[in-house]
């Protein structure tokens, strides 16, 4: 089917250098402000159930560290770069119109826990 647009937030609540976590029809999501580019992740890591809008932001290399294990994911495409996380982070669609951050509800691939 289509994919439809969830308005999440304001663009002005997500300045740069901050995350926030989002639901998108149930979904967590962890939206990043890097220098002033959005980006929209799937919040839950894929080693283990820990939000990682609440880790750390490393805008200077695009990523994000979860805060249980430490694992890093790379924002503009969900890459696990460090262990003990090895799956790919689920990526969001999303812009902003007229200030507003909208997030897609189909993201780039499944996640891992979400397999039946």
């Amino acid at each position: 089917g289509a994919m439809s647009l969830v308005d999440v937030m304001s663009v002005d609540d997500i300045p740069p250098g901050t995350m926030a976590r989002v639901e998108v029809e149930g979904t967590p999501v962890c939206l990043a402000n890097v220098d002033g580019t959005l980006h929209a992740v799937h919040d839950t890591c894929t080693h283990g159930m820990a939000s990682l809008s609440a880790g750390w932001l490393d805008p200077d290399l695009g990523r994000v560290e979860c805060p249980r294990h430490g694992a890093y994911f790379r924002l503009s495409d969900g890459a696990a770069l460090t262990p003990p996380a090895t799956a790919t982070l689920p990526v969001f669609p999303m812009e902003v119109r007229e200030g507003r951050v909208l997030v897609g509800t189909d993201p780039s691939i499944p996640h891992p826990f979400d397999t039946p």
